[in-house]
């Protein structure tokens, strides 16, 4: 039921500061491992972070063309995080089946036996 798996994944963020993008990409985490496995995550708990790729990019950036330049700057990084985390595998759990009547009138007529007592 509970399972426990080392894994390596590879994550990208891109944002306007270098913060930014790296909290952007180690938010993939999570998604990243429940897309292949189809399980509940219980816990993440990063082993390792390995730097694949920063880049960062600068353009100008100008008001009607011409007046007020200023630079831009857009931080984009590429990440292996090795992690483990502990998984819930919800198809493995034995659920009790307890059938009750249902319906409208069901209902209307057990709320009446129960006031009439």
């Amino acid at each position: 039921m509970e399972k426990v798996i080392q894994q390596k994944v590879r994550v990208k963020g891109t944002g306007k500061t270098k913060e930014h993008a790296i909290n952007f990409a180690l938010g993939q985490i999570q998604k990243k491992i429940l897309d292949e496995h189809k399980a509940l995550m219980i816990r993440i708990e990063p082993l390792g972070i390995e730097l694949i790729e920063a880049i960062e990019q600068t353009h100008t950036e100008r008001f009607m063309l011409f007046f007020f330049p200023r630079k831009r700057q857009t931080y984009k990084v590429v990440l292996d995080v090795t992690v483990q985390a502990t998984l819930l595998n919800v198809n493995e759990i034995d659920f009790k089946r307890l059938e009750e009547p249902g319906g409208v009138m069901n209902g209307i007529f057990q709320n009446q036996q129960i006031t009439e007592k």
